[in-house]
């Protein structure tokens, strides 16, 4: 009984083996080509497609503690006077209200919201 347990076991475990070295010669089809979305002049600063797309700039939460506010702009937690880098700048904080924020980005200001007013015609 033992040796038809041990031939079994020894059976299951050749059949595994195979199954593991054939699986390994196998291609992912839901894997990208070599070299996808990479681009075809990445070594040329120049290039168009060197150049990363502007950052969107998103307010994602106003928070206040009595009369300390703070906001969290595109992750990063800020308060009125911190500064942050967007698009490899530097962006000052400039004040935090009840719904929205004000930025100053390269000495022209800009207001997020958190809920933007929609303007009907």
């Amino acid at each position: 009984m033992a040796d038809a347990v041990s031939r079994a076991f020894t059976m299951l475990m050749a059949t595994g083996l195979s199954a593991t070295a054939s699986a390994a010669g196998m291609v992912d089809p839901t894997q990208p080509p070599p070299g996808y979305g990479m681009s075809q002049h990445a070594s040329d600063p120049q290039s168009p497609d060197s150049i990363s797309p502007p950052q969107p700039v998103r307010l994602q939460m106003i928070a206040r503690d009595g009369s300390t506010r703070l906001a969290v702009v595109n992750g990063h937690r800020v308060r009125p006077g911190d500064a942050i880098t967007l698009d490899g700048k530097s962006v000052k904080v400039l004040a935090i209200h009840d719904d929205s924020v004000e930025l100053d980005r390269d000495g022209h200001p800009q207001i997020l919201e958190l809920v933007p007013h929609v303007r009907l015609k």
